[in-house]
């Protein structure tokens, strides 16, 4: 009956197709090895972007989200699918490690920060129950989960894709409690339009 609805219904359903057919083509094109597709890009609003997609988990699980991006991030040179990808697997993982903690707060934190001149550091903390401080070494390595149902593919394929843009990625715990994943993208040396 109301027809511009379900015209906009099948506008997103269209756009989630083509979205999920980059993401595949990027994945396949990292599984190749070949160089990711680079365009300048905000970081910040990529950050917001990725949050805006996990709204409904964030708002289903009772999670507070609080975000300290810095001003001073300049565009960088990257994949923006894959980057994406990258924080979704973050904000996911530090979702669904909160979703079982019991009583007491429920805090998702997400911040961009300059490094001197070279890189920019994105950083996703929660209050989740933490990573077993010996098993850190083992987080990234393909086919390790600590999830019951999980694949280990995740943390392995963001690994692989931060290093191809030349950063790094690594996890700490985060104190009181709960873990901090965080990783570097190095600072183009000229900024795009």
């Amino acid at each position: 009956q109301n027809l511009e609805e379900a015209r906009q219904s099948a506008a997103l359903v269209i756009a989630d197709g083509h979205r999920a057919a980059d993401i595949i083509g990027r994945i396949r094109a990292l599984a190749k090895r070949t160089p990711p597709h680079k365009d300048w890009l905000d970081l910040n609003a990529t950050i917001r972007d990725v949050l805006a997609l996990v709204r409904s988990e964030v708002h289903r699980h009772g999670v507070t989200v609080e975000t300290h991006l810095a001003a001073d991030v300049p565009r960088i040179l990257g994949d923006r699918i894959q980057l994406q990808q990258v924080l979704l697997n973050l904000l996911m993982n530090a979702i669904e490690a909160m979703r079982d903690t019991g009583a007491g707060p429920r805090t998702l934190w997400v911040s961009s920060e300059r490094v001197a001149a070279t890189e920019v550091v994105i950083a996703v903390r929660d209050s989740g129950p933490g990573f077993d401080p010996q098993q850190l070494d083992r987080l990234f390595d393909a086919f390790y989960t600590t999830k019951p149902h999980g694949l280990g593919l995740g943390l392995a394929i963001s690994r692989r894709i931060i290093e191809a843009h030349g950063g790094r990625l690594w996890a700490t715990a985060n104190v009181p409690r709960g873990a901090v994943v965080q990783f570097t993208l190095p600072i183009g040396s000229e900024e795009g339009a």
